[in-house]
């Protein structure tokens, strides 16, 4: 939980208190809140909190100025957010990070999700090092501290797994072969958890069906141990800045399919129709209603999936990958 003066903020829950009472927040206004909290106090400007907040759209200015205005109604608080003349904006108050993980002995994964900002600059990802050799974990851990990169070092996949894995910005150093396992089953795994952290493989003793096989799982890069320390940190520079990116998609594709579940099964199924191209009264044919039922239930979705064009619905239906609902529902 983060502390705001007198209000509270957790992002990993989206939700915001002041004097212990919930404010209400509309999602974009919650992003703008998120994005200003993770600058810490920097000036954050526009065009950076539209990439943030309004990703893959074309918004005017005057939408940032609303939510501006919305959060400091909300808190009570003109002064909450500081506008800064021809740059941006800045969170006036102090900003405390409570870490309550550590005393009870959370996972250093855990801590890493609770104060990492999932869409921070890359010199702020973490590197998670998997590899069951000592002498391995020793070195790279000493190479990374060297250059001041974040990183954590695990033995095994499972004291990898047993971390909370919610941070969706994080790279992997993962050796081949592991106990009980191999870095493709890690790979795989994580893959179905949806964690969208880039991979590096490391081995030993590579073969070329090994290398295609990681490469075309989706693996980064293969390398052959012993490396070049300068190349593998030039490597990590390259794979750190992709992680924010694959976080920022990562990160869209939730709040998009977050929103998606609040549709009922009749406006999912209208959903489908509308991007598909359909008129009102091709759409209120083919579900077997009126045409007024029909842009009430387009209004219903526009607004649950805080939408403001048909492009962006589209948008919105191409990262959830949504199909043509059934015909029940009302």
């Amino acid at each position: 939980m983060i502390r705001i003066g007198n209000a509270q903020v957790s992002l990993e829950r989206r939700e915001a208190f002041v004097d212990g009472k919930p404010v209400l927040l509309g999602g974009r206004a919650f992003e703008v809140l998120a994005t200003l909290i993770r600058a810490r106090g920097r000036v954050v400007g526009k065009d950076e909190l539209f990439n943030q907040v309004w990703a893959g759209t074309v918004v005017e200015d005057n939408n940032l100025q609303v939510q501006v205005s919305l959060l400091r109604k909300a808190f009570g608080d003109r002064g909450l957010i500081q506008t800064v003349p021809r740059r941006g904006y800045r969170l006036a108050a102090e900003i405390c990070f409570d870490m309550p993980g550590k005393a009870l002995g959370a996972s250093p994964l855990c801590s890493v999700a609770d104060t990492l900002a999932p869409l921070d600059e890359h010199l702020n990802v973490p590197v998670l090092v998997v590899d069951d050799d000592p002498s391995v974990r020793t070195a790279l851990g000493r190479l990374l501290r060297s250059q001041g990169i974040p990183h954590h070092l695990f033995a095994s996949a499972e004291a990898l797994f047993e971390a909370r894995l919610d941070s969706p910005c994080a790279c992997l150093l993962l050796d081949m072969h592991l106990p009980d396992t191999s870095g493709l089953e890690v790979q795989d795994a994580l893959r179905r958890l949806a964690l969208p952290w880039p991979v590096v493989f490391m081995t030993g003793f590579g073969t070329i069906p090994m290398t295609v096989q990681a490469m075309r799982a989706g693996a980064v890069e293969f390398l052959t141990k012993p490396f070049d320390e300068d190349q593998l940190l030039t490597l990590l520079q390259a794979v750190r800045t992709r992680a924010v990116a694959e976080g920022r998609k990562w990160r869209h594709a939730r709040q998009v399919e977050e929103k998606y579940q609040r549709l009922t099964q009749r406006e999912r199924q209208v959903f489908s129709l509308v991007v598909d191209g359909l008129s009102h009264k091709q759409i209120a044919r083919h579900i077997g209603t009126s045409e007024v039922t029909t842009k009430v239930h387009k209004k219903n979705i526009m607004n649950k999936m805080q939408s403001r064009s048909l492009l962006e619905l589209v948008a919105m239906h191409n990262v959830i990958g949504a199909r043509p609902e059934g015909l029940g529902g009302a």
